[in-house]
This record gives C-alpha cells, structure tokens and sequence, in this order.
C-alpha cells in the first residue's frame, strides 16, 4: 500500500510540472519564439501622444514707463494671505515703471480711510475677514473721487468639485466670502461654482482659456485662468469659450471672467496675479493691461476727506 500511494505522489507531481511548464511556453511564430521583451508599438499609448503640452511662459509682466508717478496700495489688513513675493509680477511691473507700492496692514493709527488719501489706486485680492461698514464707506468715497480699485478672487467656496461630481450631478455646496458683499456695493456679482471646460483646457479642466476684450485689453491674448468664478456687471473684458460651463449648475456658455465698472476691475481669478500663474501662456499681457487701468485714473488730491454712506454707486447684478 505504501508503495502504491508513492507512486501516485509521483504521478501527480509529474502532472502538476506539465501542466506549470505549459502555460510559461513561450509561443512561436514561423517557428520563432517570440520574445517576451518584445515592444508594442502602440500610438495611442505613447507617451508623447497622451500627456499636453504646457503652454510656454516666456513673457513677463511689464507696463510703459509713468509719466505722472501713482501711489497703488495693496490690501493687507483683512486676512488675504499675500506678501511682496506672490504678488512679485505686479509690484516689479509697477515699481519698475516709477510708480509707488506699498502693503496697507491695518493699525488705530492708520485707519483705510487715512491710507486711501494717499493712494491713487487700491487692490483687494482674496480677502478672507469682513470689511467693516467704515471700510466699505471710505473705499466708496475713493472710487467716487476717481480713485481706481482692482478686486480679485474666487469669493465663493465649494464643495464637491470633483470631475466625478460634475459628471453625475451630485450636489454642491457654496458660501460667500468677504468679497462677495464688498464688490456687491460696487454693482459686481461673483457667481457661485468655478468654471470649467471638458473640451479646451489647459492641462487640467480646471484650466479654462478665456479671451480679453474691450479697447484696453489685449484681443489677441490667450489668458489660462485655474478655478475662475463668473462675475456680473459693467462691461466683460475677459470671458471663457461658448464650451465653459460652471460647477453649480453644468450650463455650457461663453463666462465673463473679468469685469469692468467704470473706475472698478473686478477678476474672478485671483491666481492670475500671483507668481505661478502671471506667465502662464499669454497671462502676462492680461495683467499688464489690469495694472494699467490702475494707474490711468485721475483721484482728486487728498480725496477721501470723510467716509460717505455705505450706499454703494450701484446695485449688484444678478447672476443667471
């Protein structure tokens, strides 16, 4: 018995060896043995073929020569997040250009209103704390004296922004942020959702192409904006292509991005200024031409002298 039990041991292992051998055969063509080295010469995954190509950032931000020198002040006081390096392109174009730049930070001693009386022009980019009745007072009596002021951000927050998302319509959820009610009293709406376009893109859907417009921007430019918001009011001078759509409610439309309302720039992308973004593809000749608008306008000298009422000069328009 043992004898017999041995053998079928034998037996078995000797099946087993067959049939592992087997399926490691290489197999033969014409009598070759085809190489298991051997390269597939697919197009579709090449490599080149699959990943974009980056649009080139030769350019740099750059505005013509001041023949009257403007004092810019740069909004630092309600918890923005920026510094003299990520906002390295705006301020080197315009001290470069002979005009001043300086950071208003806030203290008892140096209230806004004190600050914009020494300022031609004011910049708010993603502010994160509210702005006091006092601050929206003063900013509007500096606008109707002539003063200009760029707004930038993306003053909404989402959730729920992911491509799977935006494919099976889950719901999402937006919240207002300080920049919101501020450009409201200037008669600008941001919209709620980012912008974003399944069919011309910048490496990322999130990267939406936009073309400026109007006198003053430059139409031939291809401006990439990352996260943009649709803004309301005045006239469009940047707007995305007829495929944009935006994450709240997925409706394809060509989106202003950009907005002006008289001495007011509103942008819905705050990344365009920073030092990651201002020379992505033709981005540096959009933002040259914003910082320009800023040191066109013609403030009266000492203006502000009061806080006027927080009755802003126009009404907000509404969002589709």
């Amino acid at each position: 018995m043992q004898g017999d039990e041995l053998l079928s041991r034998i037996g078995l292992f000797v099946l087993v060896s067959l049939a592992v051998g087997a399926l490691f055969t290489i197999p033969a063509i014409n009598g070759q043995p085809v190489s298991d080295e051997a390269d597939l010469d697919v197009s579709s995954h090449n490599s080149a073929n699959i990943l974009a190509e980056a649009p080139a950032e030769t350019g740099a931000v750059s505005i013509e020569a001041a023949a009257e020198p403007k004092h810019v002040v740069i909004d630092a006081a309600h918890s923005n997040g920026i510094d003299r390096a990520s906002l390295d392109p705006i301020v080197s174009a315009l001290t470069e250009a002979g005009h001043d730049v300086s950071f208003y930070r806030g203290s008892a001693m140096d209230s806004i209103n004190t600050t914009l009386r020494q300022a031609d022009a004011f910049v708010v980019i993603s502010p994160g704390a509210a702005y006091s009745a006092e601050d929206k007072a003063g900013l509007e009596a500096f606008v109707d004296a002539g003063g200009r002021v760029l707004f930038a951000g993306e003053p909404t927050t989402q959730t729920g922004g992911t491509l799977t998302s935006l494919v099976l319509g889950s719901t999402q959820v937006t919240s207002s942020t300080p920049l919101t009610g501020l450009a409201a009293s200037f008669g600008v709406a941001y919209g709620d959702g980012y912008v974003y376009d399944l069919e011309r893109y910048d490496l990322n859907y999130r990267n939406v192409y936009a073309t400026p417009s109007g006198s003053e921007f430059p139409s031939e430019a291809n401006v990439t904006v990352h996260e943009a918001v649709p803004v309301r009011g005045g006239t469009p001078v940047l707007e995305t292509a007829e495929t944009a759509k935006v994450s709240s409610d997925r409706e394809a439309a060509s989106y202003p991005v950009a907005t002006r309302n008289g001495d007011v720039l509103a942008v819905g992308d705050a990344s365009l200024f920073d030092t990651e973004w201002a020379q992505r593809n033709d981005n540096e000749e959009f933002v040259g031409a914003a910082i320009e608008f800023l040191v066109n306008g013609e403030k009266t000298p000492g203006a502000p002298t009061q806080p006027q009422s927080s009755q802003g000069p126009g009404t907000p328009a509404a969002m589709p």
